[in-house]
């Protein structure tokens, strides 16, 4: 049985009741919270009677992310995935280094480095994609690299095998979650100038906390070529003025 929603609607004013439940779910994985327990233990009675799932009681490992709850907050990180990664392109016993990229940098397509293969680097880079969820860290370089899927080369294979030495010395790295009085929102961007050979087009970037923790980040290539540091960075403080979280 599933839902079909036929008309999305937003805007909606929420219910001012001080209890709340939040269902999340992804296929067959169903994550359930709230802040009373009897709703809870009535909601989860309920849809077993209707379905066959089992409860696996407080949540500890989801989608590949693993989840502590501490008496200091919560903690999201991809330890066991991170090292499955190292494991799968033979780089667990790699040196670790300090950043996830060279300073100075600018990836090509052109030139005479010779093709690698096309498969293991797009698995290599989608693998790190998906541990962007919980490490932005490593975002821009995974961003970067992630633009030659079909021209990879020995350069760009280089500097995937650097994110993953990167990774090699923070596999502890994620993201906490503490309680806070403040819950003030905070907003970061930034833009590189002319950060690619090919068409010299700048990359945006912008991160949001709130609170404790940073909660949403992302980048991304800009559609025109600015013609100044400044510019660039005007043009990715109007993108996300115009296109907040986006």
């Amino acid at each position: 049985m599933v839902y079909r929603l036929k008309k999305a609607l937003y805007g909606l004013k929420q219910e001012q009741a001080e209890t709340q439940l939040i269902v999340s779910l992804y296929i067959d994985d169903l994550l359930v919270t709230g802040g009373d327990q009897n709703i809870l233990a009535d909601f989860k009675a309920k849809i077993k009677d209707m379905f066959e799932m089992s409860d696996l009681g407080q949540m500890t490992y989801f989608l590949g992310m693993e989840v502590q709850l501490t008496h200091s907050g919560i903690f999201l990180g991809q330890k066991t995935f991170a090292a499955k990664i190292l494991r799968k392109f033979f780089m667990e016993n790699c040196k670790p280094t300090s950043t996830p990229m060279a300073v100075g940098m600018k990836p090509s397509s052109q030139g005479d480095h010779e093709q690698v293969s096309e498969p293991a680097y797009r698995s290599l880079v989608g693998c790190l994609l998906y541990l962007t969820a919980t490490r932005p860290d490593i975002m821009f370089a995974v961003s970067l690299l992630s633009r030659f899927m079909h021209c990879c080369n020995e350069e760009h294979f280089r500097a995937v095998k650097r994110v993953l030495r990167y990774i090699k010395g923070t596999l502890s790295y994620g993201l906490q979650f503490s309680r806070s009085e403040d819950l003030k929102l905070i907003g970061y961007t930034d833009s590189d100038w002319a950060g690619l050979k090919d068409d010299m087009k700048s990359t945006s970037g912008y991160a949001f906390t709130l609170g404790s923790a940073m909660f949403c980040w992302s980048l991304k290539k800009q559609n025109v070529v600015p013609q100044s540091t400044a510019e660039a960075e005007y043009m990715v403080l109007l993108e996300q003025l115009t296109k907040p979280f986006g």
